[in-house]
């Protein structure tokens, strides 16, 4: 096996949705840093941020369907140290963008 590997893959690999494996490392990045939080525009459950939120809801934040205020809410956060992840759906991935290129910056 290659040391660049990080999983044998002489044997079959298992498999599961992105989303599992988004929420899992979120999780873990919450427990190995306290300045880690979660702000998501409705999909809780959908990102598996769920987990994140269980485990620490003071570090968690819903901002309900306002995708361009989530963007304003992890600029802010970014800028008090915090270092956040941010989900939204992503059919309206460019509109937050927009925000941060416009108004945050500001």
């Amino acid at each position: 096996m290659s040391k660049l590997h990080l999983a044998d893959l002489s044997k079959p690999l298992a498999e599961e949705p992105i989303r599992k494996g988004f929420g899992r490392g979120l999780l873990e990045a919450g427990k190995l840093d306290a300045n880690v939080v979660a702000a998501c525009a409705d999909l809780t459950d959908s990102t598996q941020m769920s987990l994140f939120k269980a485990e620490f809801p003071e570090r968690f934040v819903e901002i309900g369907v306002a995708e361009q205020n989530l963007a304003t809410v992890g600029a802010g956060l970014a800028a008090m140290g915090k270092i956040p992840a941010l989900t939204i759906a992503k059919f309206c991935s460019a509109t937050p963008i927009r925000r941060n290129a416009l108004g945050i910056r500001l």
